[in-house]
């Protein structure tokens, strides 16, 4: 089992490490090593930490105590005060036992085989939320405006990331999970926002057009079915539900 998988527990400033200060700040030998080897190296240590640090983003004193929270002075690698030591401790475990017991007993198993690691789930983020989950949140927590402003800037600061999914379909699940739980209007923000960075989507127009329906707001539901009608000539769900919304007077 390769000993970088699964810690989260960060060191980004080893990054920066040659012949300076921070290199003579990180001990020499280690002591209270449970999960990784006793016999480890320095050399090999610094680099499975660097590896925690680039899955999940941290920093050695997001998880060790000590030290003034940028350099290594003063940092105690050894104590075990820190809850996120200790749950980086028991992360590791979790790992290192899906890969050597659960996925070991997989039919048919590449060679070689894959294996998790921790940027299987944390993708470069302390806590590793899916972009749904993490709309959710700000949505509960602060309403549409919230939402909204998570998803710009999460878009910004990790788009290229590859950290959260920001294609059509990952957005639009979110949407359907609003509506299937009595909350329109809540969906049709999620859509709206979906939209703007997805115009040519025939789905998501659609989507639109039935919430608006069924929250009574026909004028904007006949607006979303003739931007389909735009995306999709013909479509003939979208044609009858026009003449339905016409014939019945329209207006909200």
């Amino acid at each position: 089992m390769g000993r970088w998988i699964g810690l989260c527990s960060g060191m980004t400033v080893i990054l920066a490490l040659g012949a300076g200060r921070s290199a003579a700040q990180i001990p020499q030998e280690f002591t209270n090593l449970q999960v990784l080897p006793d016999d480890i190296s320095r050399g090999e240590l610094v680099q499975v930490m660097r590896g925690f640090s680039l899955a999940t983003g941290l920093r050695c004193q997001d998880c060790h105590t000590g030290g003034d929270g940028q350099s290594f002075e003063g940092v105690d690698f050894a104590d075990d005060g820190d809850e996120d030591k200790r749950k980086a401790r028991y992360m590791l475990t979790m790992v290192r036992e899906i890969n050597e017991s659960f996925l070991a007993d997989l039919p048919d198993r590449d060679d070689p085989p894959v294996e998790i690691g921790c940027k299987s789930c944390h993708r470069g983020q302390p806590r590793p939320l899916l972009l749904t989950q993490d709309l959710r949140i700000a949505l509960d927590e602060g309403g549409v405006e919230a939402m909204a402003s998570r998803y710009r800037a999460l878009r910004e600061n990790f788009g290229m990331a590859g950290a959260f999914d920001f294609r059509e379909w990952e957005v639009n699940t979110l949407g359907e999970a609003l509506a299937a739980e009595g909350r329109p209007r809540h969906a049709a923000a999620v859509y709206e926002l979906n939209a703007e960075f997805h115009p040519e989507s025939v789905a998501i127009q659609g989507s639109l057009a039935q919430l608006y329906e069924s929250i009574g707001d026909t004028t904007r539901a006949v607006a979303r079915y003739e931007r389909v009608l735009e995306l999709a000539p013909g479509n003939a769900a979208a044609t009858a539900r026009l003449e339905a919304l016409r014939g019945g007077g329209g207006g909200r």
